[in-house]
């Protein structure tokens, strides 16, 4: 599970994979993980912006489903942010491009978009996951 936010204050237990300017993003291994590090994120900072990959503002987290990635990529478009992460990539890809930060990748097999999010890559192609949503809260299904 990923879930998107602008609040700076630690996400743990959760892993952080992704710093931007103005967003974070967190990848929970589980619901309760999920959940305790909300709870972090809300005793830290009281004014804070909470988002799916799918441009989804969540006002009070409630179904850990909300967070699920459901996308299924055999290729894809994105931005590597941690040049080490490339070694993984390798791993579960059939041809792989790339040109400073940018990637270009055909996957071996199929693989949901969360695998490749948690490796701290954004996609952009063919879907476009994750971005700062505050602009247009509802963006998104």
């Amino acid at each position: 599970m990923i879930y998107i936010t602008d609040t700076t204050s630690g996400g743990e237990p959760c892993i952080l994979v992704y710093v931007g300017k103005k967003m974070r993003w967190y990848y929970c291994r589980t619901e309760e993980e999920l959940f305790i590090s909300l709870i972090h994120l809300l005793n830290a900072n009281k004014k804070f912006d909470i988002f799916n990959v799918y441009g989804k503002r969540i006002y009070i987290p409630n179904n850990p489903e909300e967070f699920r990635v459901k996308d299924e990529l055999e290729e894809f478009e994105g931005i590597l942010y941690n040049l080490p992460d490339i070694r993984s990539l390798i791993e579960i890809s059939r041809e792989l491009t790339w040109n400073k930060k940018k990637v270009n990748v055909k996957l071996r097999n199929k693989v949901n978009a969360e695998e490749i999010l948690k490796m701290g890559i954004r996609i952009i192609k063919p879907v476009k996951l994750p971005r700062y949503f505050k602009d247009s809260p509802e963006k998104g299904t």
